[in-house]
């Protein structure tokens, strides 16, 4: 869990406190580097960070591509509004928000869309 996830009686929770973390080999983000120090409290619901984030609506984006709450279609995924980014998120990546706990899981195991090139077209930012 990088933000908000489902703790185990179901309510969002989120890590308070930035820890730190720990890259994998490719140099994204793994675990935190001290899990003991993380300190978590509950939320409201799905935050990202420039608005709350909702599945099969918002991504995560590099803002040097991509600016905050732009809006883009993706091939064969549809309209999507960047709401978030994310420490793993360089350059052309982007992060799909599939939906919280055993739904990112489904949507994941079905595949067709994860770990996919598709094309982008950006349609323009907020004002």
């Amino acid at each position: 869990m990088q933000g908000t996830g489902i703790a185990t009686n179901g309510k969002y929770i989120r890590i308070v406190n930035k820890p730190g973390w720990k890259n994998n080999s490719k140099g994204n983000p793994e675990r935190l580097e001290k899990p003991d120090s993380a300190i978590f409290a509950y939320a409201s619901g799905f935050h990202g960070k420039f608005a709350d984030i909702t599945e099969d609506h918002s991504i995560a984006v590099d803002i040097k591509i991509i600016p905050k709450r732009s809006t883009v279609e993706i091939d064969g995924v549809g309209l999507r509004v960047a709401d978030d980014t994310g420490g793993g998120i360089k350059i052309y990546h982007i992060d799909n928000f599939l939906g919280p706990g055993k739904a990112v899981v489904k949507a994941w195991l079905k595949g067709g869309v994860n770990g996919t090139n598709r094309h982008v077209k950006f349609l323009g930012a907020d004002k």
